[in-house]
Parts: structure tokens; C-alpha cells; sequence
């Protein structure tokens, strides 16, 4: 069912992603083949990867909690297939199997049982098929070991990296809204209720569903990106 949790930031969401989204872009296409059959993005928020599935699949579906989020994305991807919904009730019986499963800093918010999300999303992948996942990971020095220290230390770096792809792109506005978006009081609290992996968390419990899978730590320092098939 729907979660309106991320509604009334939604807005404000879509245009800082839109400052900090190129370098995932560039990492997400050099992993996708030329063309394929259906592709699905579980949390696909506003669409900002929607085009890189439609320029290559023929059937594409989007997934995501937020209405508000995929009101957004409706106009700008008419071909998708949208699901408003939980991504726990995004199931193989509900909405089939994909050739390709993309998710990008979604899934630390489905819980702390990494292996449970994970068998989740695997069985959207059709045999032969790729997931293509990317999500946030612990990137702490010494000095930010504690939970109130580390959010601290989370917002800053994340402000300061927006804001300066908002000034590289001459936009104050850009900047400003990024800025509004972390000192909003929902996403605060949905930056504590998260359960983010450090980055030896993440290999260890993706490798051990997705065995073989290909890890990056060059799309952004504060991510993880695995691509298997």
C-alpha cells in the first residue's frame, strides 16, 4: 500500500537529486546491456533513472511508496507502468519477473535483514537477468562513531556536496533547496530510522545472495554499487 512518509518532501527531493544524480548515471549505464526485455526501478522516486530503462528495454515499471514521487514522474515517462506501493508488496505473483531489477538508495530503508530484502529483490530477477543496485553505505571517520555524531557528520557532507553542484551550476535555488531538504524535520527522521550497512556489510551480505556479483566504489563515497547476473 502507499506510504506517504516521503510526500512531503518529495518536491524538494527531486530537485537535490537532480544535483547529485550524473555520477550514478554514468555508472548505471556503463553496467546496462544496449536493449532488453522488461526492467523494473524499485524506488524510483520522481524517474530520474526512469530514462536510462526506456531508452533500453521494451516494458519498463516503476515502483515507489510515495505518490506524491510518482505523481511527479507520470508526465515526464508515459510508457512506464507505475506501481504506488510498498516495495515489499512489489512481488514475482504481483508484477512478474524482470530482465532487469535497478534500484538506487532505496532499499536501507526496508529494514536491518539485509539477506531478507535481498532474496526479495532476487526473485523479481528473471533467470538470466541482471540487478543493478546501488545504496548508501557507513562512511564515518573516528571522530563520528556515535549515531547523533554520524548524522552530523552525514548532513554536512551531503550539503556541502549539493551545494556545490548547485553553485557549479549556477543556481542558488538549487543550492538553497538541498539545504532545505536536509533541515526538514521528515527527512531527519527518516535519516535515523534507516539501517545503513558500512561498506564491508554491504559486499558480504550482497555476495551472499548475489553470488559473483561485480562491486564499484567509484560512482560517490558515500555508496556501494553492485551489478550481477
Amino acid at each position: 500500500m502507499p506510504d506517504a512518509t516521503f510526500d512531503p518532501i518529495a518536491d524538494l527531493y527531486d530537485r537535490f537529486a537532480s544535483l547529485t544524480q550524473d555520477p550514478f548515471r554514468r555508472w548505471i549505464s556503463s553496467v546496462l546491456p544496449a536493449s532488453g526485455g522488461r526492467a523494473v526501478d524499485l524506488g524510483c522516486g520522481s524517474g530520474r533513472f526512469l530514462d536510462l530503462l526506456t531508452d533500453r528495454y521494451s516494458e519498463v515499471a516503476g515502483v515507489d511508496a510515495s505518490a506524491r514521487m510518482v505523481e511527479l514522474a507520470r508526465p515526464r515517462f508515459p510508457s512506464v507502468k507505475f506501481d504506488v506501493g510498498d516495495l515489499w508488496d512489489a512481488t514475482p505473483e504481483r508484477i512478474g519477473v524482470f530482465d532487469l531489477v535497478l534500484s538506487v538508495n532505496t532499499l536501507h530503508h526496508l529494514g536491518s535483514d539485509p539477506a531478507a530484502y535481498l532474496a526479495h529483490v532476487r526473485r523479481l530477477v528473471r533467470p538470466g537477468g541482471q540487478a543493478v543496485i546501488i545504496d548508501v553505505v557507513r562512511h564515518t571517520p573516528s571522530w563520528a562513531a556515535n549515531p547523533v555524531a554520524y548524522r552530523v557528520y552525514r548532513f554536512g557532507r551531503t550539503v556541502r556536496g549539493a551545494v556545490r553542484a548547485g553553485v557549479s551550476r549556477g543556481s542558488v535555488g538549487d543550492a538553497l533547496a538541498a539545504v532545505r531538504l536536509k533541515r526538514h524535520s521528515r527527512w531527519q527522521s527518516l535519516a535515523a530510522d534507516a539501517h545503513v550497512l558500512s561498506r564491508q556489510e554491504f559486499r558480504r551480505s550482497y555476495g551472499q545472495v548475489f553470488p559473483g556479483a561485480v562491486f564499484s566504489d567509484s560512482v560517490e563515497s558515500s555508496v556501494c554499487a553492485m551489478s550481477w547476473s
